[in-house]
């Protein structure tokens, strides 16, 4: 098999050539599959889906109340602190720029 690579030719038609010691061989061509859809039954993939959210929601952890609060202080904590750098940096920059202009 090895000595017929690069010896495979194209003779204008779609079968392929072996050509070997003077010796013709012809691939037959590949016969086209036909695939035929299936029939799509859209209510059994929708009942599908919502069985797997279903499924995925029963998965999540979902937080007690102790939780949910000690989140949400974390979460205003951390709003608070970062909108008080903001509030300094733009006082910086707006000094500076009046200082400039001046």
């Amino acid at each position: 098999m090895a000595s017929l690579r690069g010896l495979i030719k194209r003779d204008g038609s779609r079968n392929e050539v072996a050509v070997r010691d003077g010796a013709r061989a012809v691939k037959k061509p590949e016969k086209r599959l036909v695939v035929k859809k299936e029939k799509v039954n859209r209510l059994e993939q929708v009942s599908k889906y919502f069985r797997g959210v279903y499924s995925e929601l029963k998965k999540v952890h979902w937080p007690n109340r102790r939780e949910v609060v000690t989140y949400t202080g974390v979460v205003l904590v951390a709003v608070t602190i970062v909108g008080i750098l903001i509030w300094i940096f733009d006082s910086l920059l707006s000094r500076l720029l009046q200082f400039i202009i001046k």
